[in-house]
């Protein structure tokens, strides 16, 4: 899959509707176990469907390539509403979240009148309002999961911000069925089968775990990552210090296209010049801001060859760390919910 590729939501919301599914049914405690067949038949296909129905209309549709301008990343990172680039997501917090809420509450009244549809019309009519209550938990749930999802986009593709983000979905998924598991029995009593959800929430609060880890490791290599001294940025080049070096990695980062017929000749001979055996080195990209720095290593000899670019770093430590330490603290505080629920007297 491309790395700028929308972040799909129908396996994540699958997933929840799989398991809300069987919780809902433990919920009528029938002795009758073809309603929990039934509904975890029906309802993963269900929101599978819904998934795939707000995967372009809530963030998660690609890379804008850097974040709005203005926009502040930090341990209180917000939503990203303004960054996503989904169809509802530029309407405004309010306007979506309500497009949400309703697409939502119809994908479960769709749901309800799916599984009465085995009882005849009858069924049907009665499923619709059975489906619209029982679709009012599944909001909290998957409003964390869209909140996830809206995320995705607002760093550069393929960058470690843009990674993050993309791993933070399957994060906040996981991390919603475990407490969904084990806050269960508080609400609906205790289930017949309560080793079930035992085991689900085990699975899920170890993704959180495993992905909080590599987002850790993640974290510390921008931490203590060397950042080349040379800096190529505005003010530098509105100073006219920018030399062929400087010209070649922009170029390669994509920062300037072809020079136009007005620039200095030149520039342009030595932007040729300096692309003859620069080589590309290694190249980081941190997905916010778009500062470049560049190393680059000089022959030691006269007549060895051409200078060569031994790495190249574009982003802003800053920022990238800031939005790193903001999916941290969320999946502490998932994981720190985790074994509160796990130690719950009605687990």
């Amino acid at each position: 899959m491309s790395p700028d590729a929308p972040v799909s939501l129908v396996l994540p919301f699958g997933a929840i509707g799989l398991v809300g599914g069987w919780l809902t049914a433990d919920s009528f405690h029938l002795p009758d176990r073809s309603v929990h067949y039934l509904l975890a038949g029906v309802t993963p296909v269900v929101a599978g469907l819904l998934g795939h129905y707000l995967t372009s209309r809530i963030g998660g549709v690609g890379s804008a390539g850097a974040a709005a301008p203005g926009a502040v990343v930090g341990w209180a990172d917000g939503p990203g509403w303004a960054d996503g680039p989904g169809r509802w997501t530029r309407r405004g917090p309010i306007v979506a979240s309500l497009l949400a809420l309703w697409a939502i509450v119809v994908a479960g009244v769709v749901n309800g009148m799916t599984v009465g549809l085995v009882l005849g019309p009858v069924g049907m009519l009665v499923g619709a309002p059975f489906g619209a209550v029982f679709s009012l938990p599944f909001v909290p749930a998957l409003a964390v999961v869209l909140l996830a999802a809206n995320r995705v986009g607002r760093a550069r593709a393929g960058s470690i911000v843009a990674q993050a983000d993309r791993r933070a979905v399957w994060s906040a998924t996981a991390a919603v069925i475990a407490v969904a598991a084990l806050g269960a029995p508080a609400v609906f009593g205790r289930p017949a089968v309560p080793e079930v959800g035992h085991a689900v929430a085990a699975v899920g609060l170890a993704v959180v775990g495993a992905l909080f880890v590599v987002d850790a490791v993640a974290l510390a290599k921008v931490l203590t990552m060397p950042l080349p001294r040379r800096l190529i940025g505005a003010e530098e080049a509105g100073e006219g210090g920018v030399g062929a070096e400087e010209i070649e990695v922009r170029a390669r980062m994509g920062e300037i296209g072809e020079m136009g017929e007005g620039e200095d000749g030149a520039a342009r001979s030595a932007a040729r010049g300096g692309a003859k055996g620069m080589g590309t080195g290694e190249r980081v990209d941190l997905g916010l801001g778009d500062e470049v720095r560049v190393e680059v290593v000089r022959p030691t000899h006269a007549y060895r060859g051409a200078p060569q670019i031994a790495r190249v770093v574009r982003g802003s430590r800053e920022r990238a760390a800031g939005a790193l330490r903001a999916g941290l603290a969320r999946g502490g505080i998932a994981l720190a919910i985790g074994a509160a629920f796990w130690g719950g007297p009605w687990a």
